[in-house]
């Protein structure tokens, strides 16, 4: 199944311009923009279509063709988290909580509050994903 959603992707993202995952970190065009409007990263500082002015009407075919480019996915990945580490620590620490934000990576508009609880899929990624990173990273 994976080389057909990887054509519906391409077809999807970078043609119709419609919100989809894309890259080896499968992020969302939608919130590719969000981490630029914020300011969490930018993959062209110099392309003033990327602009945080700017990027709210800027295409997301235009934001596809950088989220599926392995570097700029990985970092898009990384500023969501960060993103999601900063909003909720008004409330709790999770920056040691690769469970929690794993979960949090994957649910939209999840308002931070003081007992965040995993779900199934951040417990699969913080118990499969997480440690193999680690032995990658050693």
């Amino acid at each position: 199944m994976a080389p057909l959603e990887e054509i519906r992707d391409i077809l999807t993202g970078r043609f119709i311009g419609i919100n989809t995952s894309a890259g080896i970190a499968q992020v969302k065009t939608d919130t590719a923009r969000g981490i630029i409007q914020s300011g969490y990263y930018n993959p062209n500082p110099d392309d003033p279509k990327l602009s945080r002015d700017k990027i709210g009407k800027t295409p997301l075919s235009y934001l596809y063709t950088y989220v599926v480019q392995p570097q700029h996915s990985i970092y898009f990945a990384a500023a969501k988290m960060r993103y999601l580490i900063d909003a909720w620590q008004k409330y709790v620490d999770i920056s040691k909580s690769p469970e929690i934000i794993a979960s949090l990576y994957s649910l939209k508009g999840k308002t931070p509050h003081a007992h965040p609880e995993p779900n199934d899929r951040g417990l699969q990624i913080a118990n499969e994903f997480y440690k193999l990173a680690k032995e990658w990273l050693r």
